[in-house]
């Protein structure tokens, strides 16, 4: 009996956009649904806190008693002062409102709480009157919950004793689960944080602490109190209960403290995070010509943390797998991320704590900076890694695979529940408003950005900012510079932030020697749906670029948000020449080209390849792949265009290359014609696998090991070549039977050799790098070893490994789960095992993830996300829509 499959490249239509809108769609319905208003009233507004926080770290009791005062101005004269609060019990009996100036008590009349809204309301039976001061101060206590968010538990392992820490995250925004608060980021005040500890652990806050005091009552426990902060967000608050070491960075360039905090056993891991750390301070302190305005930065690594970090001014918190590197036994991907996120967190410094956005619709003007200057930043310190050839195929292209879908959203995008804040953390946030920023600072130049940056720090410093408080610090930078633009830089950004989406830029020359031509944009889509009611016109001020000949400056041009399309008469080119747009892929576009056009650029790729730029062949690579999937070009000359791949050599070109090449090998996994495709395949990849070889060079540099990371895995994974699969067969077998150990493993090919050895066995491989990943104390050793866990192709192991993503006794931390899970669904055997799982067990795997909420929202729409990526018959298709 023959399986009823659809067409493979059909995938778009039916599951891509069918599946994937349907999540995003019900997340923008979730995220505008009002929930009586999740805004608090301006009638009053914060200036300071004094916190006191007691966290109660022992089993069967892990809570937090508080008290909390605030100062307030009253801007409105108001007999109701409303709040954030979740998750708390206050005792109602304290609460106590004063006049500061006449020391008079206003009486309480109720407390109101709407626990949906996370709003608590103090009703009063007189008014606070505008223009006058009053405090507000009560206890309460607060959940030390196991949630990842708030003031939460993390836990690990020493000397066979769980240890236990206290630790917050509160983006976005979970302040309010910790203490009763005005928790919106334009609701900046002061905060003076004391926290209760016991005498054999140390506490960390956002500033240094100056001093130490008994708890009367209570033995061998403590009071720290801290310093005062500077004006803040309360989402910026930050704290630490712990039994953790501090290691001061050696880095000769500390005027600011840099201190690596972590459990004992791990400081030996610290090095390099604190020797990168104050560099890349110092560099954006240069860049943004501001100094880093507090007296001290603690960094620490917590085991259990829901995101990558979080960047608590003066208190930033890493995952363990994020900060902590062996110089032996980590790989060069992971060193990498240590550094991106060193750079990313310091980069909110300013672009984030000392300029806020006003509200999470505008968090990209904190995180799409940030992930921007993460890669300057992380280049100041290791230009090997040349990060701006990395960031095309890493970020900007990642976030044209989404923004190519009816389903996206705009960066500009308000939410109306407090749910759903955390659904505006994704790859709309981070990488188009990244990509956005770097298109921008590409037309206006190094200079004039550098110091348009300086000038809106300044003008909004310890203040919020919206994108016309941005757009104004551009152009009047501009204008001081001299330089000209078709428009404002209001009027050029703003669609690119107000509309979702990217245009199709599409280059027909005229071929009659006139080396004239015609450039037209449209929005791209992969799939058009025939009902939209999408009354948008989606046109953008475009700044083209194009050349000729790379060996020479490149040609600018624009294209209006009124023009369809534009004549241009001289492309710089005769009839007999290709002509490439988007030099370097800076610009926020994709382009396609006429039949003669490709045609040339075939010939070049085919004769010399290395004439046209790593950057461009990469964008060629991606652009014409994905344009095919959309039918705007044939896939036969889109195919036509990887010939050249046996030729290639380079990091960027076979990683765009490959996310092109992996949905093609997706949609025809188990039909007739896969047999051919591996052949086709293999013909590209065996040249590359036989450049870089199986075995690491003492000279190789970073890309080149990354590159050789592309061979091996198609070489030993996807098409199973016996050499690559015979090398990392043996060296596996070798391990096991212990004539070799990891630390004689390349931590560049662990993950690697480990899949393609648990693939082609069984049990025993399974169980033995599972009992490798159980007793692995590097984090990022350890994901690597996870991953490599679910390459089996046991049905049993693979379901039993779902099995222990709900298990907290597993060994897998709750952190990590979204990892085995979207690791087992890329699995061709897995994925069908996967599929079932989350059908079958829907209900307590949601149980399971009901509390934990980390960046980009819950956990199980993600886990659903990571399912579609392999549906390719009718079959899965039915059984994904009935999930």
């Amino acid at each position: 009996m023959s399986r009823n499959k659809m067409s493979p490249f059909r995938k778009d239509s039916l599951v891509l956009v069918a599946i994937t809108a349907l999540i995003f769609s019900q997340t923008w319905r979730t995220a505008m649904t009002d929930e009586g208003g999740m805004r608090l009233p301006k009638n009053v507004l914060p200036v300071s806190y004094d916190i006191q926080l007691l966290p109660i770290i022992e089993e069967g009791n892990f809570t937090t008693p508080g008290f909390v005062e605030i100062v307030v101005d009253c801007i409105e004269t108001t007999s109701a002062i409303s709040m954030n609060s979740a998750d708390i019990s206050i005792d109602e009996s304290s609460i106590m409102i004063s006049d500061i100036a006449s020391q008079e008590p206003i009486g309480v009349m109720n407390l109101m709480v709407e626990d949906d809204r996370q709003i608590i309301t103090i009703e009063l039976d007189s008014q606070l009157m505008s223009g006058r001061q009053y405090k507000i101060s009560m206890n309460f206590v607060a959940v030390l919950n196991d949630e990842l968010r708030g003031f939460y538990r993390s836990t690990y392992e020493e000397n066979g004793e769980t240890k236990y820490l206290a630790v917050t995250q509160f983006s976005a925004p979970d302040a309010r689960r910790s203490f009763p608060c005005f928790d919106e980021p334009n609701m900046k005040a002061v905060f003076t944080i004391k926290l209760g500890r016991k005498l054999s652990m140390s506490s960390n806050s956002n500033m240094p602490k100056i001093k130490t005091e008994p708890i009367q009552g209570m033995a061998d426990y403590v009071w720290d109190y801290y310093q005062t902060t500077v004006k803040m967000s309360s989402y910026l608050v930050g704290m630490m209960v712990s039994e953790f070491t501090g290691v001061p960075s050696e880095s000769e360039l500390n005027r600011v403290p840099f201190t690596i905090w972590t459990r004992p056993s791990l400081t030996n891991l610290t090095k390099y995070a604190g020797n990168i750390a104050p560099q890349i301070l110092k560099y954006f302190e240069y860049f943004t010509q501001i100094d880093y305005p507090l007296p001290k930065v603690d960094i620490a690594a917590i085991p259990d943390f829901a995101a990558g970090a979080m960047e608590n001014w003066g208190h930033i918190n890493f995952r363990e797998a994020d900060l902590l590197i062996d110089e032996q036994r980590s790989s060069e991907v992971a060193k990498q991320r240590v550094a991106e996120v060193t750079g990313h967190e310091l980069g909110h410094m300013w672009f984030g704590n000392l300029v806020t956005h006003d509200w999470w619709s505008l968090v990209w003007l904190k995180e799409g900076f940030a992930r921007y200057v993460q890669y300057i930043g992380t280049d100041s310190v290791e230009p090997g890694f040349q990060m701006d050839e990395q960031f095309g195929v890493a970020t900007l292209q990642s976030v044209f695979r989404v923004d190519s879908l009816e389903s996206s959203r705009p960066l500009d995008f308000d939410v109306n529940n407090s749910a759903s804040l955390n659904t505006l953390f994704d790859v709309v946030v981070y990488d188009k408003g990244a990509s956005i920023v770097r298109m921008m600072a590409n037309f206006l130049g190094p200079e004039t950005f550098r110091r348009s940056m300086t000038r809106y720090l300044h003008s909004r410093a310890y203040a919020n900012a919206v994108q016309d408080d941005l757009w104004r610090a551009v152009q009047e930078q501009i204008e001081l510079d001299g330089l000209v633009l078709p428009a404002t830089v209001k009027t050029i950004m703003d669609p690119w932030t107000n509309k979702m989406g990217y245009p199709l830029i599409t280059v027909t020359r005229n071929y009659d020697g006139t080396s004239g031509g015609t450039i037209s944009q449209s929005r791209f889509l992969l799939r058009k749906s025939t009902n939209s009611t999408d009354s948008i016109v989606y046109r953008w001020w475009v700044p083209l670029t194009f050349t000729a000949d790379f060996s020479l400056p490149q040609k600018s041009i624009w294209i209006s948000d009124k023009e369809d399309s534009i004549p241009l008469p001289d492309l710089s080119a005769t009839d007999d020449e290709w002509v490439l747009f988007n030099v370097g892929q800076v610009g926020y576009y994709r382009v396609s080209y006429d039949d003669t056009n490709y045609g040339l650029i075939l010939q070049q790729l085919a004769t010399d390849h290395t004439v046209i730029s790593a950057k461009n062949r990469a964008q060629l690579l991606d652009d014409t792949l994905t344009i095919a999937r959309a039918n705007i070009v044939p896939y036969e000359k889109a195919l036509d265009l990887t010939k050249y791949l046996a030729l290639e050599r380079d990091y960027a070109p076979w990683t765009a290359a490959t996310n092109a090449l992996d949905f093609i090998d997706i949609m025809l996994y188990g039909y007739p014609d896969f047999n051919e495709w591996k052949v086709y395949l293999s013909d590209l990849v065996v040249p590359l696998y036989k450049y870089v070889g199986f075995d690491e060079g003492t000279r190789d540099t970073h890309l080149f090991i990354y590159t050789r990371t592309h061979a091996i895995h198609w070489a030993c994974t996807k098409l199973e070549i016996d050499d690559c699969v015979q090398h990392a067969n043996q060296v596996y077998a070798s391990w096991m039977t212990n004539v070799i150990t990891e630390n004689d493993i390349s931590p560049n090919l662990l993950r690697l050799i480990s899949c393609s050895a648990i693939a082609n066995g069984s049990d025993p491989e399974w169980n033995f790098g599972y009992q490798k990943y159980l007793a692995s104390t590097l984090a990022n050793e350890k994901i690597d070893l996870l991953k490599a866990m679910t390459c089996t192709k046991e049905t049993d192991i693979i379901y039993h490994m779902l099995e222990m993503m709900i298990n907290e006794t597993s060994g897998i931390r709750l952190q990590d789960a979204n990892t085995l899970f979207s690791s087992i669904a890329a699995n061709p055997v897995g994925h069908g095992v996967a599929l079932d799982f989350l059908a079958t067990r829907w209900d307590e795997v949601n149980a399971y993830f009901s509390g934990y909420v980390g960046f980009g929202g819950s956990s199980m729409p993600g886990l659903f996300r990571s399912l579609c990526d392999r549906v390719n018959t009718n079959e899965q298709l039915a059984e994904s829509t009935r999930v």
